[in-house]
């Protein structure tokens, strides 16, 4: 997104500097030269003044007019003055009312008056902070401008300085006011206000008030701001909206889009809601135009019912462009809600808004009324549309979501495709998150389908990836010096990662395609073996490793060339390379926060494994294991046999993988005397079944291991299981024959 900072005194356009063009551009050229002596200055230049300043005003008076002559030694003598009268706040309003807030910032940018006129920026700041919300300031100023004209003029002058809040306490006195000529004289002095003020007027667009929705637009149109347009749309053609709202609206936008009201007959609705889609995607996308105050969040200006006027509210740069994007959704959809795709756009921003304001790694309600609930009555098409939608906006979240609706009402007939490219639900299994991999695959199993599939062999693919998390991220650090690399893992374990490492790009790339828990790489920028640019390439076109963060990090004149690589990369970072282990953790974790609201957290973890094994086992069954194959899952259950909780899962959807690996695997649990009796009865269970279905597997010194612990076994419902195996075995004559001989004769048995 693009965010701009700004401050409470950067002038605005339309504001009057009360100096001359020729001493402006003297002291402009002069803000870079050195500071002359502060003390010396003054004998050296000539004083102009027959009296001396003795107030505050002629103070500050002397200044401008000094900084005007380019006499910055006495204008600096004046300043420091100034500042040891202490004026009060009242008064520093006085002076910033009459000077301009530019005049503030222009002598704060010039050295030779520094510090003190820094000193006096942050006052005259800190005192129009505290004056611009004071509401019976502002009142107060709203009441004199029915007096004289030129007080009048010195009140709009002041509610202009008085920004947003001057605009919202007129908003509040147009809500309750009932006189005519006392409204078109609030609407008079909003029209007189700066460009700055639109987002106020924007909150007051959505209040119940007609009459005053009809005037704030109509107040957008005369201040011209372009911004605004967007907004307009759907007043001006919405099916629910009042007459005098539309008029007001659509001559609005004749003034902003043509220059005057007399083209309104041109304004039309046809693009409007394709232009409100389009920003709301670009939102979406989180890129919106957002200015950052002082503290480095978004100013949002809504309506508030229980005050009668609008209230700002601030909020992250994220949250602002879900909430615009939720707002342009919904318009777009009313004002064309004959159009599929718009039906599927304003769920995704609904579903968007939810997971923002949801606490991370909370589950998504599912209740009656809430956002998936609406999408399960929106029907299979206009889920699978949400999907692409989520996808395309890069939000996996949401896209695991639609995944999670579309399993309840969708059917395997969506599988099929259309021309060269893939269903969306097979389009999800290599989408460059996880999470997203897991829902299309668990989507497709919930289908059942009959038949197989374009993308079959990736399903199986995705649940044994999803096996092989751990439950805790890991972060790869790739680097060819073996000391750097180990000082890498201290700050990768200090981040909460558990480490690894790997000498080459490639050697990252293997560990990374060969685990599903990897979370992050620190990679140093002369990696060799693949070299930079192709390693990055290569972990970016993978979709196992596509969307895992990557951190550069290296030499500071190495800096500008890497960043330029990342700008052509998804989660690309660069960071100052130290062996600081906990420095380095800082570093990396200030670019990691733009992550973590979406990252996956370790319970998710530990239930997305726990929900992949029980798949597998389910696969296992004689009519699945045709249609997916669970060969390459076979390693990942080979390693889970040895997990205490899943072993025992483990076990049984090795049962249905026809190889020899398998085979002694089941053969090798089956015997060990140091598993639980159930675990190695059902082990043995199934390779008795395994050798049945597939035949014998095992080698010869594999089988003798097998009778050899049979002979010493002494639990009896493991003898059972033994013998059923040994069974499955198909013995010869001679093998039965010593079986039949070990009987005990009926004396024997007295």
């Amino acid at each position: 997104m693009t965010i701009r900072r700004t401050g409470w005194l950067v002038p605005s356009v339309g504001l009057t500097f009360l100096l001359t063009t020729n001493a402006f551009a003297q002291a402009q050229e002069a803000v870079d030269e050195p500071a002359p002596d502060a003390k010396a200055q003054p004998l050296q230049e000539d004083n102009p003044l027959l009296s001396e300043p003795r107030t505050p005003q002629t103070l500050m008076d002397t200044v401008v007019l000094m900084t005007d002559l380019a006499r910055p030694g006495l204008a600096k003598m004046y300043l420091e003055k100034l500042l040891e009268a202490k004026p009060d706040d009242a008064t520093l309003l006085q002076l910033r009312d009459k000077h301009g807030p530019a005049m503030f910032l222009r002598l704060s940018n010039d050295k030779r008056l520094q510090p003190e006129s820094i000193t006096l920026l942050e006052q005259v700041n800190a005192a129009f902070r505290k004056g611009a919300t004071d509401p019976v300031r502002v009142d107060k100023l709203i009441g004199e401008l029915s007096k004289t004209a030129a007080e009048r003029e010195v009140a709009i002058l002041q509610l202009r300085n008085a920004g947003n809040y001057g605009a919202a306490r007129l908003i509040a006195a147009l809500n309750v006011s009932r006189d005519e000529a006392q409204r078109k004289l609030l609407l008079y002095t909003l029209t007189r206000m700066n460009r700055d003020v639109v987002p106020a007027l924007l909150g007051a667009v959505e209040c119940p008030n007609p009459d005053l929705r009809a005037t704030v637009i109509e107040a957008l149109g005369w201040l011209g701001q372009p911004t605004a347009i967007g907004s307009l749309w759907h007043p001006a053609f919405g099916e629910t909206q009042p007459a005098a709202v539309q008029l007001a609206a659509r001559q609005a936008l004749a003034r902003l889009l043509f220059g005057t009201a007399k083209r309104v007959g041109e304004v039309s609705q046809f693009g409007a809601a394709a232009e409100l889609a389009k920003s709301a995607r670009r939102n979406l996308r989180g890129e919106g135009d957002w200015s950052l105050n002082e503290d480095g969040q978004v100013e949002i200006w809504n309506w508030d019912e229980a005050t009668g006027t609008v209230a700002m509210t601030p909020v992250t740069a994220e949250a602002a462009s879900i909430r615009a994007a939720l707002q342009q959704a919904r318009q777009a959809f009313e004002l064309a809600s004959n159009r599929p795709d718009l039906h599927a756009l304003y769920w995704t921003a609904l579903m968007s808004n939810e997971v923002q304001e949801t606490e991370r790694g909370t589950a998504i309600s599912t209740r009656p009324g809430s956002t998936f609930h609406v999408g399960l009555q929106l029907g299979p098409e206009v889920m699978q549309s949400a999907l692409v939608e989520a996808m395309s906006l890069g939000d996996p979240v949401v896209a695991a979501v639609a995944l999670q609706a579309l399993s309840q009402i969708g059917s395997a007939r969506m599988l099929k495709t259309a021309g060269d490219r893939p269903a969306p639900v097979i389009a999800a299994l290599n989408y460059p998150d996880s999470r997203v991999q897991f829902a299309a695959a668990s989507t497709i199993l919930n289908w059942d389908p009959a038949t197989s599939f374009r993308g079959a062999s990736r399903v199986v693919e995705v649940l044994a990836r999803a096996m092989t998390d751990a439950g805790t991220a890991r972060g790869i650090a790739i680097d060819v010096n073996e000391q750097r690399a180990t000082s890498m893992s201290a700050a990768l374990r200090e981040m909460g990662f558990e480490p690894d490492m790997a000498q080459t790009g490639q050697d990252g790339f293997k560990i990374a395609a060969e685990r599903g828990d990897v979370g992050l790489f620190l990679i140093e920028a002369n990696v060799a073996r693949w070299e930079l640019s192709q390693t990055i390439a290569n972990l970016r076109s993978d979709a196992r490793t596509a969307y895992i963060p990557i951190v550069i990090y290296g030499d500071e004149k190495l800096q500008p060339r890497i960043e330029r690589l990342a700008e052509s990369q998804t989660r690309v970072y660069f960071v100052l390379q130290t062996n600081d282990a906990t420095l380095m953790s800082k570093q990396v974790l200030r670019f990691l926060r733009t992550e973590s609201s979406k990252a996956i957290t370790q319970l998710q973890r530990t239930a997305t494994r726990q929900a992949a094994l029980n798949w597998l086992v389910q696969l296992g069954d004689r009519r699945h294991a045709s249609l997916f194959d669970l060969k390459p899952a076979e390693n990942a259950l080979l390693t889970a046999t040895n997990d205490p909780e899943l072993g025992e899962s483990a076990v049984f959807a090795l049962g249905s993988i026809a190889t020899p690996t398998a085979q002694a695997k089941l053969s090798e649990i089956g015997t060990a005397a140091s598993r639980p009796v159930p675990v190695r009865e059902r082990a043995l269970a199934l390779l008795a079944s395994h050798m049945q279905r597939h035949g014998v597997m095992l080698t010869e010194l594999q089988t003798d291991e097998l009778r050899k612990a049979a002979r010493q076994e002494a639990d009896a419902q493991l003898q059972i299981a033994f013998a059923a195996t040994l069974g499955s075995l198909s013995p010869n004559l001679a093998r039965a024959s010593e079986v039949l001989k070990s009987v005990p004769t009926r004396r024997e048995k007295q």
